[in-house]
């Protein structure tokens, strides 16, 4: 089988911008419908959402810094093109949540409600994210010849060119809908409260350490497992502990 040609993975920084808007307007708007559902104020999703952008960003450009620092010690005014294919997804996720959390006991309200109002609005910008970066070429995977793999032939693609590579944005924005669909299916069950939110945080653990052994530079530190794939194990097993706890407490 012939492999797949991407010519469209190139797409400009303003495009890739429209993608990552939309998918978190997308999921912003799904939180509000969430938040009306369980009598929570819709109006705060606007004003957390300003600040979980910003520091999702923040922390998303910090991490990648941290981890590839030599990407940036040629050239250190690098370090604020976050366009370049520089953010990581982790930092983003870790800083953000830090943000909101430290925001919703400022406001007194109630955060594991709120985690489970927002579960399946992230859940459901992830799918249109990941697929803005497919197009773009950025997190792409390591090479392959099995047939699903796609190869880059647009010059402004933040992927190696001519290289036939894993399509791992697709892997995590399938995983991402798979999980938005269980979340749908199980959020109106009873003593749900705060499970929901680690429902997420299981499943898209699971995701991110399968897809990770298929992505560019995966390093094994300890194992077989990257960085990346300790924190998100770390995440399972947590997630996992609580939601247990919280099911047989609720029974």
């Amino acid at each position: 089988m012939q492999p797949i040609l991407i010519e469209i993975g190139g797409i400009s920084i303003f495009a890739f911008g429209f993608f990552i808007a939309t998918a978190y307007l997308l999921g912003m708007a799904w939180t509000m419908r969430e938040a009306g559902q369980k009598g929570l104020d819709p109006g705060l999703v606007l004003e957390f959402g300003f600040y979980v952008l910003l520091a999702g960003l923040l922390g998303a450009r910090v991490l990648h810094v941290l981890v590839h620092p030599g990407n940036i010690s040629a050239e250190p005014w690098s370090i604020f093109r976050f366009w370049d294919g520089g953010l990581d997804f982790l930092g983003g996720a870790l800083l953000g949540s830090g943000v909101l959390i430290i925001y919703l006991l400022g406001k007194k309200q109630d955060v594991l409600a709120w985690l489970d109002a927002l579960a399946p609005g992230v859940a459901l910008g992830l799918i249109l994210g990941w697929t803005g970066c497919f197009f773009a070429g950025c997190g792409f995977g390591s090479p392959t010849d099995l047939p699903w793999g796609v190869t880059y032939t647009h010059p402004g693609s933040l992927a190696p060119l001519f290289v036939q590579v894993h399509p791992i944005q697709i892997y995590y924005a399938l995983g991402s809908l798979a999980i938005f669909t269980v979340l749908v299916l199980f959020k109106n069950r009873p003593n749900m409260t705060g499970q929901l939110a680690l429902l997420f945080l299981i499943l898209y653990a699971v995701l991110n350490t399968g897809v990770d052994f298929f992505r560019d530079g995966h390093q094994e530190l300890v194992w077989l497992f990257s960085f990346n794939q300790i924190i998100y194990l770390t995440f399972f097993f947590t997630g996992m502990g609580l939601f247990l706890g919280r099911k047989k407490g609720a029974g």
